[in-house]
């Protein structure tokens, strides 16, 4: 069985279809601030119980007071963490205003986005609190 010239053509040129489609997709979904906002609360989810996971399996792994000196590497990560939340904490704030202003998903999800950007303010504050937080953040 021979293979056809137009054959290999027609599959690259529907491949190159394909890529250009899911390129363009992507880069309208990072140009959309509705997106943008999701994402930044996703990301402050998922940063924030990292955080915790890491800092709780720190103690675990490193014997409980004794990781304070010991620090092993799951409390390293935890400790580069904070700075994160807090940009991801402003940037949910961000985008849950502009959800309000131009009326971005469902009332439900507008009430969803505040709650979660209320609660990433108030760990940001508590991360501030308990000193893992340089001041003036």
């Amino acid at each position: 069985m021979t293979a056809r010239p137009d054959d290999s053509r027609s599959f690259r040129d529907g491949f190159g279809d394909r890529f250009e489609r899911l390129v363009r997709g992507v880069g309208r979904r990072l140009t959309a601030p509705a997106w943008l906002s999701r994402a930044a609360a996703v990301a402050l989810c998922v940063s924030s119980l990292a955080f915790v996971a890491l800092f709780v399996g720190g103690f675990a792994i490193g014997g409980g007071e004794l990781a304070v000196v010991t620090e092993p590497f799951p409390l390293r990560l935890a400790l580069w963490l904070p700075p994160f939340i807090a940009a991801f904490a402003a940037a949910t704030v961000a985008g849950a205003a502009v959800a309000w202003y131009n009326g971005y998903w469902s009332l439900a999800g507008r009430i969803h986005q505040t709650i979660l950007a209320v609660l990433g303010v108030l760990f940001v504050w508590q991360l501030s609190a308990l000193g893992f937080l340089p001041p003036g953040y």
